[in-house]
This record gives structure tokens, sequence and C-alpha cells, in this order.
């Protein structure tokens, strides 16, 4: 028999006991910073499992990582009690088509106001319903030129009617796309870390997710590794790319080659489903529409900026879809006076500004429906005759709204120098919203917006469809100044 007393001995035991208590104590600790939630966060329903055995490596963008907590801010409010802001587009007088943008602090890239889960789940409807029309990102079906052939294919061509795709291209926007979502994420987290924040993940499938406190989502951390995962659902993700449905069937067989002009294959492997559940995850991370611009391989369009990827799903008067792969002045062709008046002025402001710069610049408009996605109510073509709509037939403004949007520019650095372009678009009801808020409803305001109306040119006011709701419009302000008399 073994002899015992000897480690039975309180010299030993007592040691031995408080080494115990001391892990218990540690474990113990541990566990509650673990499952510590931010008092200000709103509860959620659900509880998730979190894997202790899960390492978290991560770190901010070094471009966002100097972006302030909004709640050292003096005016601070939770989202919830956010109101959108009323900015002001519009000034008296004649009407000047400028790029009209301003520098803004980095803290102000992505705002987050009470509208935010209704726009959300908005922006939800819109894509399930035209899915192939607001999402889109490069894939490696839509190659139609190889690297040595680009130079033959471009040589003494200033403009092409055919956009030149290389493998070189697809990487690039991969590259972009991981960029932009790092910036994108980093940015909440740092910004707003009451209601976004890095957690451990709820399965084997990830070393850390993305948590989104608002609408108790989880999703992708790394969006590198994402990309690198195979096919397959990942169970933390509460949707998954809606792909399937618009593979053509001959593409699907592997028996479809094409080189037609705007054939755009959606989903054709694996890391483009990928980049498409990163595109979505940001959809539901902010309100804002986020596409990605960037000169192809070729310098084609001499050098300008190419919409390649991302999410329109706000679209104002135009389909997406007819975008896709065209550089900054095709995208801005319709707009009257572009080309005399911005394009050389925004091809090299997007060639000369800094990365992790902000810029920021409003527009506005009206239009007589409540829609967020429009693809061609919201435009008027040169020769088109427009019906004016009486003030009655708006129900004294009811049906009439006031439409704007605030575009914010940043380059991404320093892997893709991409442009990133995200856009909030805000809808008032003019009399229900916009003559009930404290800052439009000022007399000085009105008389602003009337005055600017009015000094629309002709061609600008065709393309916003003026004829239709101007002299409703203008009908409604007047009345509104007469209560100041």
């Amino acid at each position: 028999m073994i002899d015992l007393s000897i480690v039975l001995h309180k010299e030993v035991t007592f040691p031995a006991l408080l080494y115990v208590c001391y892990l218990l104590h540690r474990d113990l600790k541990s566990a509650k910073a673990t499952s510590q939630v931010d008092d200000n966060a709103p509860e959620v329903e659900t509880q998730h499992h979190v894997n202790p055995s899960s390492s978290l490596e991560w770190n901010p963008n070094p471009a966002m990582s100097s972006v302030r907590r909004i709640d050292s801010e003096e005016d601070y409010k939770p989202w919830h009690e956010t109101k959108p802001y009323p900015y002001k587009p519009f000034k008296a007088g004649e009407y000047r088509l400028t790029m009209g943008v301003r520098p803004i602090p980095s803290d102000d890239w992505l705002v987050l106001e009470n509208t935010y889960k209704e726009r959300i789940e908005s922006k939800w409807e819109i894509i399930k319903s035209n899915y192939k029309d607001v999402i889109y990102h490069l894939d490696p079906a839509m190659i139609n030129c190889s690297e040595s052939d680009i130079g033959q294919k471009t040589s003494g061509k200033v403009l092409t009617e055919e956009i030149l795709i290389t493998q070189k291209d697809v990487e690039n926007s991969n590259v972009a796309l991981c960029e932009l979502y790092s910036y994108v994420t980093s940015f909440l987290i740092q910004r707003f870390p009451q209601f976004f924040e890095m957690k451990l993940s709820p399965s084997e499938e990830s070393p850390g997710v993305f948590y989104n406190k608002i609408l108790d989502e989880f999703h992708p951390l790394d969006p590198a590794k994402y990309l690198e995962l195979e096919d397959g659902d990942i169970s933390f993700l509460k949707y998954c790319c809606m792909n399937v449905e618009f593979i053509p069937r001959e593409l699907q067989e592997g028996n479809c080659k094409t080189d037609k002009v705007g054939y755009i294959p959606l989903v054709t492997c694996s890391k483009t489903r990928r980049a498409h559940e990163l595109i979505l995850s940001m959809s539901r991370m902010v309100e804002e529409d986020l596409v990605l611009l960037l000169p192809n391989a070729s310098r084609q369009y001499n050098g300008e900026y190419i919409l390649f990827t991302g999410c329109f799903a706000f679209a104002a008067g135009f389909n997406p879809r007819q975008r896709y792969l065209k550089p900054l002045t095709l995208i801005h062709g319709p707009v009257p006076d572009y080309k005399r008046n911005l394009q050389s002025q925004m091809n090299k402001f997007f060639e000369t500004t800094r990365q992790g710069k902000v810029v920021m610049r409003l527009n506005f408009s009206f239009q007589v429906h409540d829609k967020l996605y429009v693809t061609q109510e919201n435009k008027g073509t040169e020769d088109e005759e427009i019906r004016a709509k009486t003030l009655d037939e708006l129900r004294g403004g009811h049906d009439l709204y006031y439409r704007s949007e605030r575009q914010c520019v940043v380059k991404l650095g320093p892997q893709s120098n991409a442009i990133c372009f995200s856009i909030k678009t805000y809808l008032w009801n003019m009399a229900e919203q916009f003559l009930e808020d404290e800052f439009y409803a000022q007399e000085s305001v009105i008389e602003d917006l009337r005055s600017a109306v009015t000094g629309m040119q002709e061609n600008i006011g065709q393309y916003k469809r003026r004829p239709e709701w101007g002299p409703a419009l203008v009908d409604l302000l007047q009345k509104r100044l007469e209560r100041f008399k």
C-alpha cells in the first residue's frame, strides 16, 4: 500500500488548494469578460454559442484606425434616436452643374440614423426582386482578352465599344472588394462599437466574425480568407448568394462560351460566389449603396475609372446593370452638360485624390411616388412630352416626395487604389415630413427651394422631370410662404 501521508500534509495540500481556487477564479473572470455586453447596445433575442478555443487575430484597417467613437461627441444619440440629417443641397438662383465636393472628416463617412433597420430591409427586398440588376462583380467567365492581346486590341484606340476583361482585372476587382470590406467593417467597429463588434465565431468555420448587434447578424471578418472558402453554405450566415437562378443552363453544364458585348454571367465559381456574399454582407451592414470603380488593366478610355463591383439598390431613374462595366463618362452620359463641364474635373479628381480622404457631395430632385428603386420614372428624355400634375392630383403634396443623395467618395489603398462611391438616399414626403421638419419648414429654406426649382435650366429640368412635379411643387411652396406674411 502507498503511503499518502506526505502529499496529504497541510504544507502540500494548502498551497495546492489555493492554486485550484486561483484557476477557478481566472476561468470565471474570463467567462464573464467574454459574455459582457455594452450597456448602450439594444437587446437581442437569440443567444449564440461562443467557441472559447477560437483565436482572434484582427486589427482595424490602418485608414480607419483613427476614427473616433461616436459616443465621445457631445451631441451623441443612439442610432434609433438620430433623425435623418436635413442637408440643404439646393440654393436660390440658377442651377449650376458642378462637382460640388467638399472634404469631410473620415468619422462621418458612413452614418447611422433611425431609418437604419427599415431602409436595410427595403434594400433587401429590392435585392431579392432585382438581384441580377443591382448586384455585380467580375467573374472569370467574363474574361475576353489575354494579357498578351491588350496592346494589339487597344493600339490606336482612345475609346472602344468593348471593355477588355483580363485575368488581372478579375484579380484586381477581388482585391478592391476585400479592401472595401475591410474599410467598412473597421469603420463600423471603430465608430459604433456599441452596435458592431468582432466576436468569437458561433461555429467552427471562422476564427472570428463581425457581429451586428442591431440586426443580430453575423458576417465574415477576414474577406481575403473568406474568398478562398470552397463551395457550401456557411452556417452563421442568415442568407446566401442567390446565384443559381441566374446562371444560364448552358453555363452550368460547362458548354457556354461567348464573347458577346454586354453578356454578363453572374457567378460561375466559388470565389465569385463568396465575393457576392461579401457584397451582400455589406448591404446588411449599412444603409448606403456601395460601388467600386477602378481602371481596367488595359487602361481603356484613357485610364478612366470603370464600374466593376458593388450593390446599387437605390437607383434613381436608371437600371444599374446598364451602368456596369462603363467608364465615368458613359455612366454620366445622360446628365446634360456633363462632358463639357465635369468630365475632365472628375477624371483628374479620381486620379489625384489621396488614399483615405473622404469627400461628400449632395444632390436633390423630386418624384411623384415613394419608390426607392426607380429604373425609369424619375428621368426625362430630351424630346419627351411630360404632362404636369396638379397639386390636387398629388393630394396637396401627400403624393410628392423630396429625394436627395448623400454621395461620399473615398480612394481605397494601399493595395487597390479603387474609388468607392457610397450613396445614402433620403426620401421625404413633402406634406408629411419635409414641410413639417424643423429645419426645412423655415421661411428662408422654403424660399431658397422655390427659387432653385424655378431657376433650373430647361435641359436640367427636363432631365429631372420638372415639368411633371414642378408647377405643383411651386404652388405648394408658395402657399406655405404665404403663412409667414
